[in-house]
């Protein structure tokens, strides 16, 4: 008998603090990264020193596109796998619907801890981003505050604490996001140009060249001071995960939401268009044990939740409405072209393929093509000289509209009284354009030009007329009876 006790105690030993079999997963999003920002050295000095290192045992996707050029859709796509025209948040007056799963729900229902760390009312619990997660840590930091400290810290004290189990963590870190406020010495590492005299980007975002090319590369320099602040931070996570013991058994991801914009097209910051600096975004995979690599065709962010399914061994094939990611460079997942758009203030939906995009703005019905291989940054349409080309990405996002409405996924909004709160915390952080004033610059638009109080959104922030309903549809149709 006391050979048996001794055979079962034995037996009983893993479940006393011993390391999970299952691996667990860090998910990394960071805000406004454009996809050329890693590996960037500006006079000598690297932007991204601890992502570049990680990219160098991770699994690259060079052509990650992302849902949405804004946080809310793009990053509720990732939770849900789902387009963001099919799960529906694209405004911040909606919300998940309940029958939608999402990521940190499978995660759960797996036997893993769930824990989140986010900073912003973009990504707000009513939403459903905190659907599935134990710990759902919001804050509101605003856009004039640092806040990477602050998640990092709990981030670092939560891998501690469940170093011992199987958990899925997600972290937002928010500081690249404008305005763009790095401290000293980030401040002054990668400074460039002319210092504008307003520099509250929610408000100069919403039109076209509202400051001088000088003033744009002061925004960008800045800009690249908080990416560069913000790693530091990023390779502190990492740092914990080695120092724990975790490397071996940790999936780490790392992504961007969406890019930004510094007058490439004549406009600031993000939310309103599909240029690929704003959809265009890096996205890397750390796997234990698995090789480094390279994939160059088109993907979509939204197909991140179930790749991390996979590679932590649960069945990933139900989640979302996309392809998993392949997973080597040999991969030979079939390739579907990658969907984004924005209603948020612009009307546009975008196809992407690995080497071309197709473009549409449904107000106006107006189309674009462009071979991003000869021409990365846009420049030149050739719809004209390619209509063979056009007709082709034209009947393919047709047929990827019809395919996505077909999943008949509910829609929800948000009761009025937690809209009216969230539009209370938006004033409160500075979020919401009011009737502020600017300087005698004579680029200097203010808030309370822009706006039109006739035409605001459910936040009263500076919105335009709202895209038709079923705009694109209508659109391909109307430019196809076109000669």
């Amino acid at each position: 008998m006391r050979a048996l006790f001794a055979v079962l105690g034995l037996a009983l030993l893993p479940a006393v603090g011993c390391t999970p079999s299952r691996p667990s997963v860090v998910l990394i999003s960071i805000d406004s990264l454009r996809a050329d920002v890693p590996g960037t050295q500006i006079a000598g000095r690297p932007l991204t020193p601890a992502i570049d290192e990680f990219s160098r045992g991770a699994l690259v996707y060079s052509r990650a596109i992302s849902a949405a050029p804004w946080t809310t859709p793009a990053m509720m796509s990732v939770m849900t796998g789902l387009a963001a025209e099919v799960h529906g948040v694209e405004e911040h007056d909606r919300a998940l619907a309940s029958s939608v799963p999402t990521l940190a729900e499978r995660f759960r229902d797996a036997g893993y801890r769930t824990a989140a760390f986010t900073p912003a009312v973009t990504l707000r619990a009513e939403y459903g981003f905190a659907r599935g997660f134990e710990v759902y840590d919001q804050d509101n930091f605003g856009h004039n505050r640092l806040s990477s400290p602050t998640l990092v810290g709990k981030v670092l004290a939560r891998l501690e604490e469940w170093k011992d189990e199987p958990f899925f963590i997600w972290v937002h870190l928010w500081d690249p996001h404008y305005n763009y406020i790095p401290p000293a010495p980030w401040n002054g590492y990668f400074r460039a140009g002319r210092q504008p005299p307003r520099q509250d980007v929610q408000c100069l975002k919403w039109v076209e060249n509202p400051v001088s090319r000088e003033q744009a590369l002061w925004f960008m320099g800045q800009y690249r001071g908080e990416v560069a602040y913000t790693d530091r931070y990023f390779g502190q996570i990492l740092e914990q995960i080695e120092q724990l013991g975790l490397a071996e058994q940790t999936v780490v991801a790392v992504m961007a939401d969406h890019g930004e914009a510094f007058l490439e097209h004549g406009w600031l910051g993000h939310t309103n268009r599909l240029d690929e600096t704003l959809i265009h975004v890096p996205l890397m995979i750390r796997r234990p044990g698995k090789e480094a690599g390279h994939i160059d065709r088109v993907v979509s962010t939204a197909g991140v939740g179930r790749r991390l399914l996979e590679v932590a061994g649960i069945d990933g094939a139900t989640f979302g409405d996309l392809p998993a990611l392949p997973a080597s460079p040999d991969g030979t997942a079939e390739e579907r072209a990658i969907v984004s758009r924005t209603i948020r203030r612009g009307c546009w939906t975008a196809l992407s393929t690995t080497r071309y995009k197709y473009l549409i703005e449904h107000r106006r019905c107006r189309e674009w093509l462009f071979d991003l291989q000869q021409d990365p940054g846009e420049a030149t349409d050739i719809s004209a000289a390619q209509p063979e080309r056009l007709l082709e990405m034209r009947h393919a996002l047709a047929e990827e509209l019809r395919r996505e409405r077909a999943l008949g996924v509910a829609r929800a909004m948000l009761p009025r009284e937690i809209v009216e709160q969230a539009e209370a915390r938006l004033r409160s952080i500075g979020y919401v354009g009011g009737a502020q004033t600017g300087g005698g610059d004579a680029k200097t638009v203010t808030c309370a030009r822009i706006a039109d109080p006739g035409k605001v959104d459910a936040f009263g922030d500076t919105a335009a007329e709202p895209c038709p309903e079923d705009a694109v549809s209508r659109c391909l149709e109307s430019v196809e009876k076109q000669p």
